[in-house]
């Protein structure tokens, strides 16, 4: 049987979120880096559908954990971590600033391979996971990029949610990011309930572009939509990164 045979449709779906991963690579060398997050929001459905296409119908083959990782590896490290160095390095400021901006970056992206190789190496087989995921870690890192980024990009500024000019904090969360993700904390696997507040999560953080052509005439409501939409995501994120532990060791006290 040739490898081609044994590809299944949650490898199709798997494989879909690695590429998508690399167009937003592209997209962010491209300064478009709204487009690129619309594009890795996706990349973060394809890497829940797959599980479940998965489960549903098996695979003709036992590399689906590794090749999940791969493509996680592009869009939930790589890009993340790409999208922090670009947004907020400063061209023309200081080399100690520039140096911290680089420090985040390479933080999300060594601790962001480290934690999917270790779930690779068994913890797939665990009813949790050993330290924050990495899709979680990605999405925290755009949605705050989102809101409080730059706007210096070829795309039009009034598509951009931003508050105003908060680097630190987005790079400040993209070091917790990764300190969560490298730790031994426990963290819930996504299911049931969870399944919801993700899905209406990612619903939200999308909401701002499906609704642009609608709304972009009227610059006060879009912007007031936008930033709303986009800090409920971040909200609801925020109850798993930092509520996630604790149902965790609830649910373990339980059993």
């Amino acid at each position: 049987m040739t490898s081609l045979s044994k590809i299944s449709a949650a490898d199709i779906v798997t494989l879909a979120n690695g590429l998508l991963g690399f167009v937003a690579i592209t997209l962010i060398l491209d300064d478009k880096y709204i487009a690129a997050s619309m594009i890795l929001f996706l990349s973060l459905i394809m890497d829940g559908l797959d599980g479940h296409l998965a489960r549903r119908f098996g695979s003709k083959h036992s590399k689906g954990q590794v090749l999940d990782s791969i493509s996680d590896s592009i869009s939930f490290v790589f890009a993340p971590a790409l999208l922090v160095y670009a947004e907020f390095r400063e061209a023309d400021g200081f080399v100690a600033e520039n140096a911290i901006v680089l420090a985040c970056s390479l933080a999300i992206l060594l601790t962001g391979l480290f934690r999917l190789a270790r779930f690779s190496a068994g913890g797939y087989q665990l009813t949790y996971f050993v330290g924050m995921p990495a899709p979680a870690g990605a999405l925290l890192v755009i949605l705050l990029c989102l809101l409080f980024g730059t706007s210096a990009s070829a795309e039009p500024e009034r598509y951009y949610y931003n508050l105003e000019e908060l680097q630190w904090l987005v790079i400040g969360f993209g070091f917790l990011a990764s300190f969560l993700m490298a730790s031994e904390i426990r963290y819930p696997k996504i299911r049931g309930k969870m399944v919801l507040l993700t899905g209406f999560a990612l619903l939200l953080a999308v909401l701002p572009s499906l609704a642009a052509p609608l709304l972009v005439s009227d610059q006060s409501l879009y912007t007031a939509f936008s930033r709303t939409a986009t800090g409920t995501a971040l909200a609801l994120t925020l109850v798993y990164v930092f509520g996630g532990p604790a149902y965790e060791k609830l649910e373990g006290n339980k059993g």
